[in-house]
């Protein structure tokens, strides 16, 4: 059976030969081909009898046709293979497939013929997403325009920009608003390209859920796609995809069922034990998400993701001055990430230092001007500072920009002091956030 990177491969190619000079006009030899193309793919092998086709394809009356006196079929078959044969050499010299009729037989075979070079670069920037660290994340987004030069129309280097644009927007060192749409239309060029494997197509289609989601904040479109992508191939992200817009839909019973199954099909993930951690912190389970945690930082001191929720836990359990130095140490470790001042911001706030906290706001601002840091983190400082009607402010314009971010306000404990005002119930139920003005979140079914 044809896989359905395998199917859209032969559907392109069937596109491309009934275009070409030998069978532009060859009406009766392409119907031919595509009947037998189509009897071949249904597993249909009474349909290829002589008898079959000269009923089927030529017209012939069932009561009347008698292939031994009329020799139509073999006819219009010698001259379909000649016509292929025309084609594959000239215009289809490099086709990436071949349909091909054996002399004595109306089976007609479907032959991959050659797929072309993957560049290092794709490999290496594969490598870099998954070892998920700031510099190599960075370096991922770089190698996937150097693989784009060398093999522009490859799906797999399309796919890798578009993961790799995701990952850098997640780690705020490239602003949403221009990262996000680029990362979409990445991702629907790798699924242009028909010989991009099921397993790559599903994890594009991943993508283009995750945009939806988190940029675009449409819940229909972002189901739609999960959906497309298990079809195709499940797999651990995908699952895990499922338990992330579960998490920040405020699902916590099914985003850890599906973490569960991420985790069981990949179990060495550590950035899947850190989201499983971060649905406890979202549901106030403070101690457990913090044993989570140093679990995770046991083994990957450096896992910049598990010290920043780490540092954040410590603000949301009170534990201020502990936050506010975690949150040094992450400026002294990724002195370019934005998270580590915006967290420093929000426990100088907390342990009652307004001058500096608002002298660190003053530093956030100047970055989120330069483009590198997120309005959403702006807002979770003025939140901090009881500043409420600035929190609004800047999360109006993490609204406005497509924060990647925003996503989180409905369950982000650092919103809480905003949960009793109408107005801020309001804008989560605007932004497709809450179905109801009080803030409670919503997952269409």
């Amino acid at each position: 059976m044809l896989t359905v990177m395998d199917a859209a491969l032969v559907d392109a190619e069937l596109a491309r030969l009934a275009a070409s000079a030998p069978f532009r006009r060859a009406h009766r030899h392409l119907r031919f081909l595509r009947h037998l193309l189509a009897r071949v793919q249904a597993g249909d092998q009474a349909a290829l009898r002589e008898m079959a086709l000269g009923v089927a394809v030529f017209h012939r009356r069932a009561d009347q046709f008698d292939p031994r006196s009329d020799s139509i079929v073999r006819v219009e078959a010698r001259r379909l293979r000649r016509k292929l044969a025309d084609y594959y050499a000239s215009e289809g010299r490099d086709a990436p497939v071949e349909f091909a009729l054996p002399v004595g037989s109306y089976q007609l075979e479907v032959r991959l013929r050659h797929r072309p070079p993957v560049p290092e670069a794709v490999h290496l920037g594969r490598t870099a997403l998954a070892l998920g660290t700031l510099p190599a994340i960075q370096r991922a987004v770089e190698l996937a325009e150097q693989a784009l030069v060398e093999a522009p129309e490859l799906g797999l280097a399309w796919l890798l920009k578009s993961a790799a644009l995701v990952a850098a927007v997640g780690l705020t060192t490239l602003p949403a608003p221009g990262a996000m749409p680029a990362a979409r239309d990445a991702a629907r060029r790798a699924l242009a390209d028909p010989l991009l494997p099921d397993a790559e197509r599903a994890e594009a289609h991943g993508l283009l859920a995750l945009v939806a989601f988190s940029h675009d904040r449409h819940w229909p479109d972002a189901l739609a796609e999960v959906r497309r992508a298990q079809a195709l191939a499940p797999s651990a992200q995908l699952r895990a995809r499922e338990g992330w817009m579960l998490m920040f839909a405020g699902h916590f019973a099914g985003a850890r069922k599906a973490y569960a199954a991420a985790r069981a099909l990949d179990p060495l993930s550590l950035t899947y034990r850190v989201h499983e951690a971060l649905i406890s912190l979202y549901e106030r389970d403070y101690p457990r998400a913090a044993a989570s945690f140093d679990d995770v930082l046991s083994v990957a001191p450096g896992h910049l993701m598990a010290q920043s929720l780490s540092a954040a836990l410590h603000l949301y359990a009170g534990r201020h001055a502990e936050g506010a130095q975690a949150y040094r140490r992450l400026i002294d470790a990724a002195p370019t990430l934005s998270i580590g001042l915006c967290g420093l911001a929000q426990g100088l706030a907390l342990v009652g230092d307004t001058a500096a906290a608002e002298q660190a706001f003053a530093e956030l601002l100047a970055r989120f001007e330069a483009g590198t840091a997120p309005p959403y983190q702006l807002a979770m400082v003025r939140a901090r500072l009881q500043d409420a009607p600035g929190a609004l402010r800047w999360l109006d314009r993490a609204a406005e920009l497509h924060d990647f971010n925003l996503v989180c306000a409905a369950v982000d404990p650092a919103f809480d002091s905003l949960r009793h005002l109408p107005e801020f119930g309001e804008r989560l139920q605007a932004w497709g956030l809450a179905a109801i003005p009080d803030g409670a979140p919503i997952m269409p079914a």
